[in-house]
This record gives structure tokens, sequence and C-alpha cells, in this order.
């Protein structure tokens, strides 16, 4: 029995050097986590590639979402201010919750807006590949379009 050496094929492949720097793992085992060092200064832009990856997360979330997340937090801020107006004419807040932050003052008002609606459009933000988070986004946004409207008819109705 004699024993033949099996020819190397990565000769054939690659040069030596390359062959031996490249990173053998596949980065497609995993699926993208929701939070990853990527999530706001990473290379994948691109959403899914095969109709199976419906609900998937990506590095960075995309133009349109991101404009979606700054017109809602601008429309949010924009709200703030027409609240603390009409309530200085005396109007009534009719959410408990602004109610409460409002009685800790004005500051902590702005904060707790801030805050939670960041935090819930920072959630879609993350979420926005999966079905109906697009819509819902969009809808948010033209939810707090309507509540300006309605603060600019509550002004020129005074």
């Amino acid at each position: 029995m004699s024993t033949t050496a099996e020819p190397d094929l990565t000769q054939d492949l690659a040069p030596a050097s390359d062959f031996e720097r490249r990173d053998h793992s596949d980065r497609r085992r995993r699926p993208t986590p929701m939070l990853s060092r990527y999530t706001f200064f990473g290379r994948r832009r691109g959403a899914r590639r095969r109709a199976e990856e419906a609900s998937i997360y990506v590095d960075r979330p995309g133009g349109h979402a991101v404009l979606m997340l700054f017109l809602v937090l601008l429309l949010s801020f924009i709200d703030a201010i027409f609240t603390l107006r009409h309530l200085a004419m005396g109007g009534q807040e009719a959410n408990p919750l602004m109610e409460r932050a409002l009685r800790m003052g004005p500051v902590t008002f702005f904060a707790v807006k801030t805050v939670l609606t960041f935090a819930g459009m920072l959630l879609l933000v993350f979420h926005k590949n999966f079905r109906g988070v697009k819509g819902a986004m969009s809808g948010v946004v033209a939810l707090y379009a309507a509540l300006t409207a309605y603060h600019l008819w509550l002004l020129a109705a005074l």
C-alpha cells in the first residue's frame, strides 16, 4: 500500500499569503441583533435580500427611518411648545402622564415628553423591516402632524 500525497488545492485558488489572511468565519450564521456595534456607524445598510428574511434587523436603519424619527421628534417638540402656550392661556392637558410631568415643571414636561417619544420611535426604527412598522412610523408622523394642525386651529380660534 503506497501513500500518495493529495494535491494542495489552495495554491490554485489564491496566493498563500492572501489565503492565510482570510477570516474563514461566516458572518451570516447568526442574524444581525437589534443593537450591534454597527447600529449607527456600521457597514451593511441594505434590507433583506430574500423573501424569507422578512423580519430582520440591519446594522444601519436607513434614511427613511431616520427621517421619520427626526420628523416625529420635531413635531413632538412643536407640540410641547404649543401645549405650554395653551396652558398659559387657560387650557388643560388631556394626557394624565403629561399632566403629572407638568406639575413638576416645564423642564420635566419637556424631558419626559422627549424621552418617551424618542424611545418609542427608536424602537420602531430598530424594527423597521418587520411587517407593518413602516406604516406605523408613517402613522405616528401623521398623528403628530394632525396634532400640530389642531394646535394651530386652537390658536386661530382664540
